[in-house]
């Protein structure tokens, strides 16, 4: 029980930070400067002040049914700091934000984010909330009804993790998504491994057909960049783009979808 009260104490001690890492397109004609990102979390050490990763904590939240409270005050933080700094927030495309599979089966949380959306001045059409392809797929009617909910004030979505549960793809026409996010296990090798290339083909295949867009994760060198490119991938996120920063610098620093465009 020591992690959920360091969980708990961690949200009450103001010791969540967001940190922000940009999604770009890769074949990317468009002149917009508009930031893509997905809000990435940090956990404050009380003992060291040091900036954890948030892996054993999430971990330790979903056993502790503390899922919901983190998301809670990560989508509040998020908000709040948008609201505060307009001007950064005029600059925003689109700004991703994880969800856990407890949030997606709470309806509680559902209207804690039509609440928290009617006090924003921020745009409901550019957050894009992540759920996991597991999460989705455990109650699949539940999820259904949670996107359709939340989609309804104009909010995307983005099938986390996408791949990981390679087994049936026959859920996907019921699930009102806008991104594939392909799995990170897949991208990292998809320069060596016949079988991940093979598996990012076919997913970027499936979603041009069913007119989606994906999203590559760890996306961790310009060899990867450049295979995903080749196989018709619309984005990618990782190390190769851009390392995540702090929100409040993320502004402050060159735009790599700029770079990238200059460089093309």
């Amino acid at each position: 029980m020591d992690w959920a009260v360091r969980i708990s104490d961690a949200i009450e001690q103001g010791r969540l930070h967001l940190f922000a890492q940009s999604i770009i397109a890769l074949k990317s004609t468009s002149k917009t400067n508009l930031h893509h990102f997905e809000v990435l979390l940090r956990i404050e050490d009380v003992a060291s002040g040091e900036l954890l990763e948030p892996g054993p904590y999430i971990a330790a939240a979903e056993r502790f049914r503390f899922a919901t409270r983190i998301d809670r005050a990560v989508l509040t933080q998020t908000l709040e700091w948008l609201d505060t700094h307009r001007e950064c927030a005029a600059q925003v495309g689109m700004v991703g934000i994880n969800l856990s599979g407890a949030s997606v089966n709470d309806d509680d949380f559902a209207q804690f984010i039509e609440e928290c959306l009617a006090r924003s001045h921020f745009p409901a059409s550019r957050l894009c909330f992540e759920i996991t392809e597991t999460s989705a797929v455990r109650d699949l009617a539940q999820a259904q009804r949670f996107i359709q909910r939340i989609r309804a004030l104009g909010c995307k979505f983005a099938l986390d993790d996408f791949g990981a549960g390679f087994c049936s793809f026959s859920y996907l026409q019921s699930l009102d998504v806008d991104y594939f996010k392909i799995d990170g296990s897949f991208v990292r090798d998809v320069h060596t491994s016949p079988l991940a290339l093979a598996i990012v083909r076919s997913i970027a295949e499936i979603a041009r057909v069913m007119r989606k867009q994906t999203i590559a994760e760890y996306t961790e060198s310009e060899a990867i960049r450049s295979h995903l490119l080749a196989l018709g991938v619309d984005y990618a996120q990782g190390f190769a783009i851009e390392r995540p920063l702090p929100l409040a610098r993320y502004f402050d620093s060159p735009d790599p979808a700029a770079a990238m465009r200059q460089a093309s």
